[in-house]
């Protein structure tokens, strides 16, 4: 590719995240942590997380499921105390997605499930500023035992593990 084309793209690839950024979508959110994804998204608003699962934060709880049938959990309520890492599972035949819960007051920028032996890097998702949590969705495989807890670690910028379940 010759120079010219090659500033061409990165210009083309700064308006089109410009234009994103304007039209407020999740993806154009998106701030870079090391090398993992963390997904800044408006409180309400609705993340796709594929297979007709969707995600959605509030300042209050973190919902997982579509807008006709969520399944909500509080983040303020203290049930489940800050420093600590939650896990919600949904799936069928086709595959399980893993929805993690971390509060408190570390800024999550990467979270794993092991499941099965296997472990997924999860779509770390968050509200701006310091909401005092951080979750985010992985699709894996299906279940094998659905009593089974998966295994979830939560690390900072700096690999530092902030929780582990």
């Amino acid at each position: 590719m010759y120079p010219s084309k090659i500033v061409t793209a990165a210009v083309l690839a700064a308006a089109t995240a410009a234009t994103l950024a304007t039209a407020g979508t999740a993806t154009a959110a998106a701030a870079r942590t090391g090398n993992q994804p963390v997904e800044v998204v408006r409180p309400g608003q609705v993340v796709d997380t594929g297979h007709g699962v969707d995600l959605q934060l509030n300042r209050t709880d973190r919902c997982l499921g579509t807008p006709v049938a969520w399944s909500c959990k509080s983040v303020v309520d203290g049930n489940q105390p800050p420093g600590t890492v939650s896990v919600q599972t949904q799936g069928d035949a086709t595959g399980t997605v893993y929805s993690p819960l971390y509060i408190g007051s570390g800024k999550a920028a990467r979270m794993t499930v092991t499941e099965d032996g296997v472990t997924y890097d999860v779509q770390v998702v968050t509200l701006p500023g310091s909401p005092g949590y951080a979750t985010g969705w992985a699709w894996g495989a299906p279940q094998s035992d659905l009593n089974d807890i998966p295994q979830v670690t939560v690390f900072d910028r700096s690999g530092a593990v902030l929780a582990q379940s």
